[in-house]
């Protein structure tokens, strides 16, 4: 792989669009190659002489000026690493300067190699801004040096020339480069302008070959608007016989589709009532249904009254044996307080506190069996009122199961009733859908007979407007045609 190659690599390719940014960007490469490559073997002579700050500076600068193209590859920005590639050899050259003997230093004629460096990479502004930082920076180099403040430098004083002498070889290689890169740089941009001269040449060539198939291309295209010209005149006479038949047709379309709007209109009508009766069936059977209903929940609530009154009798029958037996135990106390009676009378003055209780107890018993005997009086009243009553409402069941009967038979009727009315409604809806399909095919049909006649009147028109603009067009292409021979003569 050669340098030029390797050079171009670090090119990004938005850098490539620009012609002169091109060429910066190749001595900026170079550059920065050169002086990475220069660099290791000025400071291994200086570490072989014993000055350390001198091989360590030149190291160093050269490592940073190495690696100018890669930052130029990862970021693109031409300036900014122009820049700083001047910006590493003057701080490099002023190191060198300062470590190795100030003004009278075998390096300070490397000075001369930042405005050369600047105007190659940067252009003539940046040269000369460095040409005036470096007048500044010899100056401040000799105050230093008449002041001493310069370090001293190790090198031996029989070693000053040799060093003097590869200072200005090296010098003199590195204007060469900086000018040969810059060189070839220019070299390959205007190699580049050269092919594109010579691809304008052959493009010129191209566009004199498709001229003379253009000049072919309108005669043949000549000789084809004539024949279309014929055929749009044609064309026009066919389209105003088909205008004329399609008006015709357009009347019956419209006398059709009036005829067939009054049968949908009637049609409508008679789905309106239809539509009506049925809806007063519907609220017939609603109210026949709920009629029903009422009935079955009055049976239902008669059959809840007589199971009750079924149960209040046999609660009745219950409440008299629990009377009956209430009167055997009133019967029993009696018998018991005779008893007590009897047995006081014979004890004499002892028992006459106990004689005095069994006849209390006496008089309860007597209490008892005569509201016993009333309660047995009005539970009886209540049982022979309730046995009249459960007959008086299974008579009236009975009369509401016949009444529901015939509500439901004439249920029945009503909903075959309501069927029908739906089912001749249903029909008529039908019938009416049809006419109305039929209304709106034929209104559709009349629109587009009368969009077919307006179609023709204004492709009719067109077709004139067509057959006029061809006639103007193959006038043009013969115009046309003379002016591209006249064109061809010229460019021969």
């Amino acid at each position: 792989m050669s340098l030029n190659t390797i050079a171009e690599w670090f090119i990004p390719d938005a850098i490539r669009q620009d012609a002169e940014g091109l060429i910066r960007a190749r001595t900026v490469v170079s550059v920065g190659l050169l002086a990475g490559l220069i660099a290791p073997l000025f400071a291994l002579s200086y570490f072989k002489l014993h000055h350390p700050a001198m091989g360590t500076g030149i190291l160093l600068g050269g490592i940073a000026m190495l690696l100018g193209p890669l930052l130029l590859k990862l970021s693109g920005a031409l300036r900014l690493v122009a820049q700083l590639i001047v910006l590493v050899m003057y701080l490099m050259v002023c190191w060198m300067v300062y470590v190795n003997g100030g003004i009278m230093s075998t390096s300070i004629m490397w000075f001369a190699v930042v405005p050369f460096a600047a105007i190659f990479v940067s252009g003539r502004r940046a040269g000369i801004v460095w040409t005036l930082l470096t007048f500044v920076m010899i100056a401040v180099m000799f105050l230093l040096s008449a002041a001493g403040d310069i370090p001293p430098t190790p090198i031996a004083h029989e070693e000053l020339p040799i060093l003097q002498a590869k200072s200005l070889i090296g010098l003199t290689l590195v204007v060469l480069s900086l000018a040969l890169a810059n060189d070839r740089a220019k070299s390959r941009s205007f190699a580049k302008l050269e092919q594109a001269r010579e691809a304008a040449e052959l493009a010129t060539q191209a566009m004199k070959q498709m001229m003379e198939q253009v000049t072919h291309s309108i005669s043949a295209a000549s000789n084809e608007s004539r024949d279309i010209a014929g055929s749009t005149q044609m064309i026009a006479r066919t389209m105003n016989e088909q205008r004329n038949r399609a008006e015709d047709m357009v009347v019956i379309a419209q006398q059709m589709a009036v005829v067939t709007s009054q049968n949908a209109a009637q049609s409508h009508c008679a789905t309106s009532m239809a539509a009506n009766a049925g809806h007063a069936a519907n609220g017939g059977g609603q109210a026949m249904d709920q009629a029903v209903n009422q009935l079955n929940q009055a049976g239902e609530v008669i059959m809840h009254a007589v199971e009750r009154m079924e149960d209040l009798g046999e609660r009745s029958a219950e409440v008299n044996g629990i009377v009956q037996l209430i009167r055997d135990i009133a019967d029993q106390t009696n018998l018991l307080a005779l008893n007590a009676a009897i047995e006081a009378a014979r004890a004499g003055e002892m028992g006459r506190g106990f004689a005095v209780v069994a006849d209390e107890v006496r008089k309860l018993a007597e209490r008892t069996q005569h509201a016993t005997l009333d309660i047995e009086q009005k539970i009886g009243l209540i049982v022979s009122g309730t046995n009249e009553a459960i007959d008086a409402i299974r008579n009236g069941n009975a009369q509401v199961r016949a009444g529901r009967e015939h509500a439901v038979d004439a249920q029945q009727r009503l909903a075959g009733i309501i069927r029908d009315t739906h089912a001749l409604a249903q029909l008529l809806r039908e019938v009416s859908q049809a006419e109305e399909n039929q209304n709106t095919g034929f209104a559709r049909f009349a629109g587009d007979i009368t969009a077919v006649g307006d179609s023709s009147r204004t492709l009719s028109g067109e077709t004139d407007t067509i057959a006029s603009a061809t006639e103007r067009l193959d006038r043009l292409m013969a115009e046309l045609g003379d002016n591209m021979r006249q064109f061809q003569l010229a460019a021969s």
